[in-house]
């Protein structure tokens, strides 16, 4: 059963006109009840003796608390008690609905239905009936029954329709608070709350001018919720930054502390911010009679205090530049702050190569902010900088950042990271592009293909492909590079890999292709015969000088 109706919030009433003598539960019928995969706990008491049938007329006595549909459901019972269970799952006149239950004894059955077994430890339903309805109490000393309903095809397939486990209890905790299950929870503040929307961050985060809202409820240790003959003090206390209002999820608080003389009902909560535009990441205290029930952590975003823009990008003269660089927001406890509009370049850091900016994609959860730029020419452009303006009226500057502008790719240089490598290490490839200018390649035009040219190739490297394979690249960010790396093959010697930049081709015909030297050296200490030969000469060459100027000593003599 759904946490939304606080487990359908069974009420407490006297029924001592029921022969049992009991303390009984009511709750509303259960609408789906006739459904195989319903509910197929009855707790309306209505009739102590009767049974349940397909319209869930009976009831159950000192039923506690009950939860679950479809297969697994669970129950809370007085062992002075008895539950009433029923199952509508009979499809047709070849079909057998049968019960079992441990720890517990059938004692009444409906119509066509014969109960059978030690105590009343099984019922077996007619195939001439459509439902299935029994009560049953538990064994004395019993803490448990399971009761499992099950559907039998003339065919021999058992399929179990639903088992209700029963904890059977002596006393009664029935509407005694309990601090365990109480709850506090983000949402919407009118009682329908469950853990679920309590998780979610747009329940628990909210921006500057908005409400956080939620609501509490006292519940016993069933999930039941408390009536209104217990009755106490509820507390709510927010940390400084905040006012909070218990009782209500949209009139504002007025101070960082509220009460509420409960009266059963779940109580509804809002928190706002103490001073307008001024963020608040703080705490919410529940308390009933001193005891606390939780401590919510909640935001309430302020206005801008920080623009960040972050990764530029050399944009592409008379192109579109949609993602020029990143832009992102905070306020003055550095939350994330999502505006929909109020950003702008300053004016004076624009020159004749940027002549525009402006924010093409707001951030927003999940959504990265783009900033869009103009490109007039190729050159540089320093110190460009954008301005965000609250509502309040205050100003906030973003970082500076260099950037600048080229055309496509005109020219290509490019250098390995080392000259000699070994076999099965990494050899990094890194290929410069500029344009007709000089200036380093943007971010936009493609190295690889332009036309009817095909993708640029590379022969000759240390392995027949890179890591990443070669397709539709353009240079990265602000350096107008592209790297590609490659595993070393076994092969030792020198190398020649011959870079073929089909862009380049185009544009400058001079520039047929590129060709970078490399070396493959293995890394063993072992030494070579040649090696040992040569030394040897060396040795000898030594001796033969030493003995000739030993020969010359003696001869002086």
């Amino acid at each position: 059963m759904s946490t939304m109706t606080l487990r359908k919030r069974i009420a407490l009433v006297a029924v001592s006109a029921l022969t049992v003598g009991l303390l009984s539960v009511v709750s509303p019928q259960v609408a789906n009840a006739a459904s195989g995969n319903a509910d197929n706990v009855t707790t309306n008491v209505t009739d102590a003796v009767s049974v349940a049938n397909a319209s869930n007329t009976a009831g159950s006595v000192g039923l506690l608390a009950e939860d679950g549909e479809g297969t697994t459901q669970t129950a809370v019972l007085l062992s002075t008690g008895s539950i009433n269970v029923f199952l509508a799952a009979v499809t047709s006149d070849s079909s057998t609905a049968t019960a079992t239950i441990t720890g517990g004894r059938f004692v009444k059955a409906s119509s066509n239905v014969t109960i059978s077994g030690t105590s009343g430890a099984s019922a077996t339903a007619t195939t001439s009936i459509t439902a299935l309805g029994l009560v049953a109490q538990p064994n004395s000393g019993s803490t448990r029954m399971v009761i499992n309903l099950n559907n039998t095809t003339a065919a021999g397939v058992d399929t179990l329709s639903a088992r209700v486990t029963v904890t059977v209890v002596t006393t009664s905790v029935y509407n005694v608070y309990s601090p365990t299950y109480s709850w506090a929870r983000w949402g919407a503040g009118d009682g329908t709350e469950t853990a679920v929307t309590d998780a979610t961050s747009n329940n628990y985060t909210t921006s500057t001018g908005l409400r956080l809202k939620g609501s509490v409820a006292l519940v016993d240790a069933y999930g039941n919720q408390l009536t209104t003959a217990n009755t106490g003090l509820l507390t709510a206390t927010v940390s400084a930054g905040a006012k909070v209002n218990l009782g209500s999820s949209s009139a504002d608080g007025t101070t960082t502390f509220d009460s509420n003389a409960v009266t059963g009902t779940v109580i509804p909560f809002n928190i706002i911010q103490a001073d307008a535009d001024v963020p608040w990441n703080g705490t919410v205290t529940f308390s009933f009679d001193g005891t606390v029930i939780a401590t919510k952590s909640g935001i309430i975003t302020g206005e801008v205090a920080k623009v960040t823009i972050s990764t530029p990008k050399i944009g592409a003269v008379s192109g579109s530049n949609t993602e020029a660089a990143l832009i992102a927001y905070e306020d003055a406890k550095g939350n994330a702050v999502y505006p929909t509009s109020g950003t702008s370049a300053v004016s004076a850091s624009l020159n004749a190569v940027v002549t525009g900016m402006s924010v093409g994609t707001y951030p927003v959860v999940g959504v990265t902010g783009k900033i869009t730029i103009t490109c007039a020419t190729s050159g540089s452009a320093n110190g460009l900088q954008m301005e965000h303006l609250n509502s309040s009226g205050t100003k906030v500057l973003s970082n500076k950042w260099d950037a600048g502008c080229s055309t496509a790719p005109y020219t290509v240089t490019g250098s390995w990271d080392k000259a000699s490598y070994t076999p099965g290490s990494i050899a990094t490839l890194t290929l410069s592009y500029k344009d007709i200018y000089g200036n380093k390649a943007n971010a936009y035009d493609s190295i690889s293909v332009s036309g009817a040219n095909t993708t640029m190739t590379i022969t000759g490297a240390p392995s027949a492909t890179p890591v990443t394979a070669i397709g539709n690249d353009k240079p990265s960010g602000v350096t107008g590079e592209k790297t590609y790396q490659f595993v070393v093959v076994s092969t030792e010697g020198d190398f020649v890999a011959v870079v073929v930049p089909t862009e380049i081709v185009e544009n400058n015909s001079a520039q047929k292709n590129l060709s970078i030297p490399y070396s493959v050296k293995s890394a063993t200490t072992a030494v070579s015969n040649a090696d040992v030969l040569k030394s040897i000469v060396a040795l000898i060459a030594s001796i033969n000088k030493q003995i000739q100027a030993l020969q010359k000593l003696i001869l002086k003599r």
